[in-house]
């Protein structure tokens, strides 16, 4: 079974930051692409690293969301752009990843 990560990015070129709301991990680049394969290392070394703890240690760090300021930082983007608000600067991606259960 896979569990689908939202994750979102933002910057400008040379200064990128990317963060799974799902687990609360981030990271920095100088690129959208850069932060994207950064943020999917980082989730894959936690996981690794959380599956190799014993079961009942596990589940808690499995669904660590982020802090609810981000989450809702994040819905304030998601709905600028559904709404066709392009004009706060900057680049945002929105985009999932997997998480192997």
């Amino acid at each position: 079974m896979t569990r689908t990560l939202r994750c979102y990015a933002e910057g400008r070129d040379g200064d990128w930051e990317a963060i799974c709301l799902d687990l609360d991990i981030a990271v920095q680049g100088r690129s959208f692409v850069e932060v994207f394969n950064s943020l999917n290392e980082a989730i894959n070394l936690y996981s690794e690293s959380v599956r190799a703890l014993p079961e009942h240690e596990r589940g808690h760090l499995l669904d660590r969301p982020a802090p609810l300021t981000l989450r809702l930082k994040f819905l304030g983007y998601a709905l600028r752009t559904v709404l066709g608000d392009h004009a706060a600067g900057g680049h945002r991606h929105q985009f999932t990843l997997p998480l192997a259960a």
